[in-house]
């Protein structure tokens, strides 16, 4: 991250991503845990799909099948904010 205001708004999506994801694989997820490991198949995939569209205001693409990790879930919900 190059300044702080990037790195709090990065800590504060991830806090969010994982609050989420603790609603729907229960436990408690952590930034660097793959998301098939935590049991996010495609339903609850598409269901995060969906409130993260509706929490960050984005549109997600098939891409996003492409990311692994809560961490990569983030970045790429941040990057999508930015389009």
């Amino acid at each position: 991250m190059d300044n702080p205001s990037q790195l709090a708004n990065l800590e504060a999506a991830e806090s969010k991503i994982i609050e989420y994801l603790k609603k729907i694989v229960g436990g408690a997820p952590r930034p660097d845990d793959s998301l098939a490991v935590l049991g996010v198949d495609s339903v609850a995939m598409a269901e995060l799909t969906f409130e993260l569209e509706k929490q960050f205001s984005i549109q997600i693409d098939d891409d996003i099948l492409d990311v692994d990790t809560i961490r990569e879930l983030t970045h790429y919900v941040l990057s999508r904010q930015k389009q």
